[in-house]
């Protein structure tokens, strides 16, 4: 049983992880169209965020296995927090 609870809980993270961040970049686009932004900007948004998916895979299987899933979890969600309030600070398309 406390298996199957511990698998929920992490399912549930993931999901939820993955549903915020799904809605990134439609938000992108949008905010950088009502911010003036060229569409030229706009998809450099996008491939900035999957380039930083690549190395978040790339970086993941080593922070795994150093610090262990839950703490590289935490840390990933931290990273992308961090990165998504980082989107309210500026409205430079380069940051």
């Amino acid at each position: 049983m406390r298996v199957i609870v511990s698998f929920t809980a992490l399912l549930l993270s993931v999901i939820f992880l993955q549903l915020s961040t799904g809605g990134l970049g439609p938000l992108d686009a949008l905010s950088g169209v009502l911010m003036g932004f060229s569409s030229s900007q706009i998809g450099m948004l996008g491939s900035a965020h999957f380039f930083g998916f690549f190395i978040g895979c790339w970086w993941a299987p080593r922070l795994m296995g150093a610090i262990g899933h839950s703490r590289g979890f935490a840390t990933f969600v931290a990273f992308g927090l961090i990165g998504i309030l980082g989107h309210t600070l500026s409205n430079q398309p380069w940051i």
